[in-house]
């Protein structure tokens, strides 16, 4: 007898969620982290059934993830790629993987993406994804770059990135092929920015009443270029006494940025907040939006600032000149140049009206290309697509590659 589109829909329905696995390193509080919690939160748990694996089980992310009944399971590494530590942990997750009846394993960051498609592969989930959400910049050596290629053109089935640059990137370094890359883009919850509240009492607590406030929200790494923020606030500062500038985040380099700042003079203008999970109220105490970094994909910290109505001096490089239109939601300056980071966050600083009127165009520009909830149905989009096309060369019939899928998709 015949079945009914009604009847197939319900018997899919009836199926039990399929179980993704999301892979990352550590899970401090991070763009790329971030996203993953945002994720979690959204996924149609009725579809898929999420599980969360790390290399190193820290970070203030995990209460997070696990407040949304999600476990965080370490399979921990050792000092180097090829330690038996390292090993034995790959072993236990390709063991995992295989147990648990995986079906998608989404490498999320960093070594992760280069070592995880081959656990998944050994494990022999249906659907491996890599994600490539910032340049790589941390990657050293010849033979990771060859491991990377490898994987990316060979292994996984899909590369999701969320910049043109992190594309470009594959396309023209790595040699990808087009149709394995596809951008999900970099999404953020805009509610949680919109109805966010700052008090007298926040501004108190930091010692930033009455002040105007310059501020960076980043992980405190070499990458993210924080010596020339200071060194650009110690040129303004010597012009003005009334501004502030909020450091948020935490990582590293801590200690070193603050003795530096000491060095500079400008320990009583600078307020290091450390890691928060209050950055919507933050970013309203602000004035004007910094990212001082050297290398970047499509930060969230960005784009954060811009639905906060903020003005963004940002550095020229990775996908940030595809999220900042220079001179129109913020400005550009090269990278390295604590010089031009410190005229451009001036010229802002002695033109509230133009800095106002750049803070109205990001915020749209935010509001119309980065919602987080359009990210999450793109990326369960794909998996879907993804796992259609292995169901169909695992029964033999003819269906379409992934690669032309992806396509269509894009």
């Amino acid at each position: 007898m015949m079945q009914t589109k009604t009847q197939s829909r319900a018997r899919v329905q009836e199926r039990p969620p399929i179980k993704v696995a999301f892979w990352a390193g550590s899970f401090e509080r991070a763009g790329t982290q971030q996203f993953l919690l945002e994720l979690l939160k959204r996924i149609d748990r009725a579809r898929f059934d999420p599980i969360v694996m790390s290399t190193l089980r820290t970070g203030e992310l995990i209460s997070d993830i696990e407040s949304l009944g999600i476990e965080v399971i370490e399979f921990g590494t050792g000092r180097t790629l090829m330690s038996p530590a390292t090993i034995c942990g790959f072993f236990r997750a390709a063991r995992f993987l295989r147990r648990e009846r995986v079906a998608v394993l989404n490498c999320m960051l960093g070594l992760v993406t280069l070592i995880g498609p081959f656990v998944g592969r050994a494990a022999g989930v249906p659907v491996v994804l890599n994600n490539q959400r910032n340049l790589s910049y941390w990657m050293h050596g010849r033979s990771r770059e060859a491991v990377y290629r490898f994987v990316n053109r060979r292994l996984v089935d899909a590369v999701l990135v969320n910049s043109a640059a992190a594309e470009t990137e594959l396309l023209d370094r790595f040699g990808v092929p087009a149709g394995k890359v596809v951008s999900v883009g970099t999404g953020i919850d805009l509610r949680r920015i919109a109805e966010a509240r700052v008090g007298d009492e926040l501004a108190k607590d930091l010692g930033l009443s009455g002040r105007t406030v310059v501020g960076i929200v980043a992980k405190l790494s070499p990458v993210k270029g924080h010596e020339y923020f200071l060194r650009a606030a110690a040129g303004i500062a010597k012009a003005r006494d009334d501004v502030a500038f909020l450091v948020v985040g935490d990582g590293p380099r801590r200690e070193t940025l603050t003795q530096m700042a000491k060095e500079l003079g400008i320990e009583d203008a600078v307020v290091f907040a450390g890691a928060r999970d209050d950055v919507p109220s933050l970013l309203k105490l602000m004035d004007v939006f910094v990212l001082s970094s050297l290398s970047e994909g499509s930060p969230n910290a960005v784009l954060e600032a811009m639905a906060a109505g903020l003005p963004v001096v940002a550095t020229d490089v990775g996908g940030l000149p595809d999220m900042v239109i220079d001179g129109e939601s913020g400005i550009l300056v090269a990278p390295g140049d604590s010089e031009a980071l410190g005229s451009a966050i001036s010229e802002l600083l002695g033109d509230p009206e133009r800095a106002e009127a750049m803070g109205r165009m990001g915020l749209t520009l935010a509001t119309d290309k980065h919602d987080i909830e359009k990210v999450v149905q793109k990326v369960e989009g794909i998996m879907d697509r993804l796992l259609d096309s292995s169901r169909g060369r695992m029964s033999g019939k003819r269906r379409r590659s992934a690669s032309e899928d992806l396509r269509l998709e894009q």
